[in-house]
C-alpha cells in the first residue's frame, strides 16, 4: 500500500509497529521473525506482553512538513550531477529519492555538497532529514545512523595512471597514495590495504593520476567507466575490480542515512524501498542509468 494513500496520522504509528528496525544493511527487506526461546518465569522481566516501540516523531514531522530534505555529493555522474543545459540536479541518487518522495506524498529538496566529508556532517547537524547518496551501510555507520534497507549494489574498483605497471591488485597500494575522502567507504578499503589518503572528487582524482601525482582512486565502477567514456584524453585504467568478503557485502551496497533518533522516518523509507523493490522500479531505474546487466547482477533485485 503507498504510504501517500494513507492517513498521515495513522501512518507514523503503523509503520513503527510493522516495520524492524534498520540498520542491518545486508539484506533488501526486514528480517523475517524467528521463534526464540521463552522467557524464564524466574526472571523479574519476564512478561507476557509485549510492549510497541515508542514513535519518535519523525516520520511525521516529514509528512507535517510536506517535505523531504536531502543531503548528497554533487560532480558524480551518474550518481548525482547538473544536466548539461540544463543546471538541473539529476543521475540515479537523486532519482530515488525523488521516487521515495513522491511514495511519502512529500516534496524533495536536495542540499548538494562539493565533497563528502561534509554530507554526512551536514546530517549530525540536522541540516536535511537524510542522506541519499550511495552510502553504504558499514558496522560504524550503522552504529550511528539509522540505516533503511539496502536499495542498490555499487560495485568499486581501482583506478591508476594508464602507463602504471606496478599497481595490478589492490594488494599492491601498501604505501602508496589514494585519492579518495579519509572517511569515504573507498577511503577506507584503501586503508585497509595499506594506502593513505588524501581528499578528493572523482574528476580531481582523476587529474592527479593523469600527471603521476596519486598513485590510486576507488571508485564506483559505473562512475569510472562513465568518466573514462567522456574523458578518453585523460590517461588512466582500471587495475582491478573490488569483491568484497560475503560477510563484508555491505561494502557495495547503498543505505538511505537518517539520524539515529528518526527511526520512525527511516523504517518509512525502508517500506517504500521495498515497494521500489518489489514492483521493479529500481530495477528499471539500474537499467537506465547503468544497463541490464548490471540490474540483472544485483542480488537484491532477485
Amino acid at each position: 500500500m503507498k504510504l501517500k494513500k494513507l492517513v498521515p496520522a495513522a501512518l507514523s504509528l503503523a509503520l513503527v509497529l510493522s516495520l524492524a528496525a534498520c540498520g542491518g544493511g545486508t539484506t533488501n527487506s526486514p528480517a523475517p521473525e524467528t521463534d526464540s526461546p521463552a522467557a524464564s518465569t524466574d526472571s523479574p522481566a519476564a512478561s507476557t506482553e509485549t510492549a510497541a516501540p515508542e514513535d519518535d516523531g519523525s516520520l511525521q514531522r516529514v509528512l507535517d512538513a510536506g517535505v523531504l530534505t536531502v543531503g548528497n555529493e554533487g560532480n558524480w555522474i551518474p550518481y548525482v550531477y547538473n544536466e548539461d543545459g540544463t543546471g538541473d540536479l539529476t543521475g540515479f541518487e537523486v532519482e530515488v529519492a525523488r521516487e521515495i518522495g513522491a511514495r511519502l506524498g512529500v516534496d524533495v529538496e536536495f542540499q548538494t555538497a562539493d565533497g563528502w566529508d561534509p554530507v554526512l556532517a551536514g546530517l549530525d547537524a540536522g541540516r536535511y532529514d537524510v542522506v541519499v547518496c550511495g552510502v553504504n551501510p558499514d558496522p560504524d555507520r550503522q552504529e550511528k545512523y539509522a540505516c533503511s534497507i539496502a536499495y542498490a549494489e555499487n560495485p568499486y574498483c581501482l583506478v591508476v595512471n594508464g602507463d602504471n605497471t606496478d599497481i595490478t591488485s589492490f594488494e599492491d597500494l601498501e604505501g602508496k597514495l589514494c585519492i579518495n575522502s579519509p572517511s569515504s567507504a573507498a577511503g577506507r578499503i584503501a586503508q585497509r590495504y595499506g594506502a593513505t589518503t588524501a581528499d578528493g572528487d572523482l574528476t580531481a582524482a582523476m587529474e592527479q593520476l593523469n600527471t603521476g601525482r596519486a598513485d590510486g582512486h576507488i571508485n564506483n565502477v559505473a562512475a569510472v567507466e562513465e568518466y573514462m567514456e567522456s574523458r578518453p584524453e585523460v590517461n588512466v585504467k582500471i587495475a582491478a575490480i573490488y569483491e568484497p568478503a560475503e560477510e563484508n557485502r555491505y561494502e557495495i551496497e547503498s543505505s538511505v542515512m537518517c539520524r539515529k533518533e528518526d527511526q520512525s522516518l527511516c523504517d518509512g523509507i525502508s517500506e517504500v524501498l521495498q515497494e521500489m523493490i518489489d514492483d521493479g522500479f529500481l530495477y528499471d531505474l539500474t537499467v537506465e542509468y547503468f544497463g541490464q546487466s548490471v540490474a540483472d547482477s544485483t542480488s537484491i533485485y532477485q
